[in-house]
C-alpha cells in the first residue's frame, strides 16, 4: 500500500515534454501496424513513442502531433497527458 509522506501538490502532466496521448487497438478492426502508421502521418503527425506488443488489441503512446486519432476506425483514446 502506497503511502505520502509529505504535502506534495498533484498537478496534471507528464514530465514526458509534448502532450501524450494512449490509444487501445481494437483488436480485428486494424492491425497495430496500421495503426502506429495512420496516427503518424497526415493528419495527426504523432510520434509514436512506445508500442505495447505487435499483436491485435495493443496500446501505443503517442507524443506530440495534432491528437484527434480516435478519428481512426478501430482506434480509441485511453488517456491524454498534458506536457
Amino acid at each position: 500500500m502506497a503511502r505520502i509522506t509529505t504535502s506534495a501538490t498533484v498537478t496534471a502532466g507528464s514530465g514526458l515534454g509534448p502532450t501524450t496521448y494512449i490509444y487501445a487497438i481494437a483488436t480485428g478492426t486494424i492491425t497495430t501496424a496500421a495503426a502506429a502508421q495512420a496516427i503518424a502521418t497526415d493528419p495527426y503527425f504523432g510520434t509514436i513513442a512506445s508500442v505495447e506488443g505487435t499483436g491485435d488489441g495493443e496500446h501505443i503512446m503517442v507524443q506530440g502531433g495534432a491528437g484527434g486519432a480516435e478519428a481512426i476506425s478501430g482506434v480509441s483514446l485511453v488517456a491524454t497527458f498534458n506536457g
